[in-house]
């Protein structure tokens, strides 16, 4: 009789019977589905679209997807009950049937759905969804970067902004044809800021690209891309100067006084930039040299105007004229009969066949010329500036006037001379 009672308290309990009926539904359940109505059909919602698969079937047109069609569908599932059982978004491939695209454009695609695994062959699925596409030209198109400057960037006086170079200088944007030939330029605009006021020395600054249409304007890419999206702008600030122009004068006697020279240059200063470092160095812009044994009387002279390197002219001049004040001046033609050889090398010996070189032509003050003896003149040939060899050989000589620190000559000369091993019988 206690037994009997403890069992019927048992069953009595309410937690001990839900349990009980809900084991008892799913076995009911169970053999239902499994064996009663094997054919079962189910939705599985959830599962993604897989753009990538038969997509050769549109990349062999040259043609690529342009849009992002990440999209989840609803797949009816229809089979035996064990097979259709457990089946996940994972079991199964959805995909476009991309035989329809023959070019570019949007087009709605139907889908294909394939069960994946050991139960495929006996579970149908399918789905009425559709998916929009978008399909175009993939073109890759290089653009160089234009550079703007906000109206708030100022250049402190006596500096001007010398260059603004973006770094990357070239971008690359890739996309579909009909978008990327919309762009018309890919600009760096460096906006303004309390940094970039009264400039003196270069900066570089950030900034994101801009992309513009054909008409200048603001132009946001869709399904493009750009490889670099920001670039640091260079903003080079240079130095302005003005300085004395200056000629260097050569081939003269050596005891010549330029200072005695009267010339004028088309023009005295220049006005140019350069790194601060290079302008505080510099105290005068030089010429091109002048050879002085060109000189003749009443000839205006184009020089080049040499600029060092980094310095550049700000009033766009590159030549200047060279006049001479030759008034008082005059030519005059002599035989110079007086020739020297110096600086002989130790192991050779350079003698003088020429007797005269005729036909010099001095040029200088009238009254000095009219009383300068011809043998106040020597032709001189300096050894130490010349390769020489055995033999005979025609070597440069220079004119020069001792006797005068105003007279100089015009033209080249040069005198024959025997070579030898010094010590040797000529």
């Amino acid at each position: 009789m206690k037994r009997r009672k403890i069992d019927r308290s048992f069953l009595n309990n309410r937690g001990v019977n839900i349990l009980l009926s809900l084991v008892i539904a799913l076995l009911i359940w169970t053999i239902v589905t499994v064996f009663i109505d094997p054919n079962q059909d189910t939705k599985l919602k959830g599962v993604p679209v897989n753009f990538e698969q038969d997509s050769q079937m549109y990349t062999s047109l040259g043609l690529d997807i342009i849009n992002d069609p990440m999209a989840q569908v609803t797949v009816d599932l229809a089979g035996n009950g064990t097979d259709v059982y457990g089946l996940t978004a994972e079991n199964v491939l959805v995909y476009p049937d991309y035989s329809i695209v023959k070019g570019p454009g949007t087009w709605e695609l139907n889908l294909l759905v394939r069960v994946l695994g050991n139960s495929a062959s006996r579970v149908s699925a399918s789905t009425t969804d559709t998916v929009t596409v978008v399909f175009d030209t993939i073109e890759s198109k290089e653009f160089t970067v234009q550079v703007e400057m906000d109206s708030q960037i100022t250049i402190a006086d006596g500096y001007v902004l010398h260059s603004t170079t973006a770094a990357p200088s070239i971008v690359t944007v890739r996309g579909p044809e009909s978008e990327v030939e919309k762009i018309g330029s890919i600009v760096a605009k460096v906006p303004g800021s309390t940094d970039l006021e009264n400039l003196s020395t270069s900066k570089i600054a950030t900034v994101t690209l801009e992309v513009r249409d054909v008409n200048n304007q603001p132009m946001d890419l869709e399904f493009s891309s750009l490889d670099n999206s920001i670039v640091d702008v260079n903003l080079t600030v240079y130095q302005n100067a003005e300085l004395p122009l200056s000629v260097n004068f050569i081939n003269y006697p050596p005891n010549f006084d330029l200072n005695s020279l009267n010339y004028t240059l088309s023009q005295e200063t220049m006005v140019v930039s350069g790194r601060s470092s290079v302008i505080q160095n510099l105290t005068e812009i030089t010429v091109s040299d002048f050879d002085l044994s060109s000189f003749q009387l009443d000839k205006v002279y184009q020089l080049q105007v040499n600029l060092p390197k980094g310095v550049e002219s700000r009033d766009n001049i590159s030549t200047v004229n060279l006049t001479f004040n030759t008034q008082g001046y005059a030519t005059k033609t002599i035989n110079v009969s007086q020739i020297r050889v110096i600086n002989q090398p130790a192991n050779m010996s350079i003698t003088a066949l020429d007797s005269r070189i005729s036909s010099v032509t001095l040029v200088g003050p009238e009254e000095e010329l009219e009383a300068l003896s011809p043998n106040s003149v020597v032709a001189v040939v300096d050894a130490a500036d010349i390769q020489i060899a055995e033999g005979r050989e025609k070597l440069a000589a220079s004119i020069q006037i001792p006797a005068s620190t105003t007279i100089f000559a015009t033209g080249s000369y040069s005198v024959e001379c025997q070579v030898s091993a010094a010590g040797a019988q000529g």
